[in-house]
């Protein structure tokens, strides 16, 4: 059967973010329950007096990936209407492209959206595929 490229990205909002390493903490005791993901680590991140963390590791499947990577943030915007944003670099096994990226969305809706809804409190959480991400239009 071919392999496909299927990335897909989580976007969520979360009820409260007054303690973004505490929200980070939750999130990335959600993910290390998932067995797919491995070497999990959370780094903290400060630039221009903005600061986020990071989640960093890989996920080992089968069909192979290339990476795992979320960032957790505590601003909310037009551009970035989000406080966590995953990026799953996945293949997947299917006859068609449709199907692959059907296989990953349904493994994410049904594995890893639970999983984060069960440790936080989330407002808002969407599976997008790389065509749906907000892009700013280059002038």
């Amino acid at each position: 059967m071919p392999k496909f490229r299927a990335d897909h990205y989580l976007i969520a909002e979360f009820e409260d973010m007054s303690d973004i390493k505490a929200t980070g903490e939750k999130v990335l005791a959600a993910l290390k329950e998932l067995p797919e993901l491995k070497d999990l680590a959370m780094v903290s991140k400060r630039l221009e007096g903005k600061s986020w963390s990071e989640i960093l590791g890989r996920i080992d499947i089968p069909a192979g990936s290339k990476a795992f990577w979320a960032m957790i943030k505590r601003e909310v915007s037009e551009r970035e209407p989000y406080n966590l944003f995953v990026r799953f670099d996945m293949n997947a096994e299917a006859d068609t492209i449709e199907e692959a990226r059907e296989k990953v969305k349904s493994w994410l809706e049904g594995e890893v959206v639970p999983k984060i809804r069960s440790n936080t409190k989330v407002k808002m959480i969407k599976i997008l595929q790389p065509n749906e991400v907000f892009m700013p239009k280059l002038t």
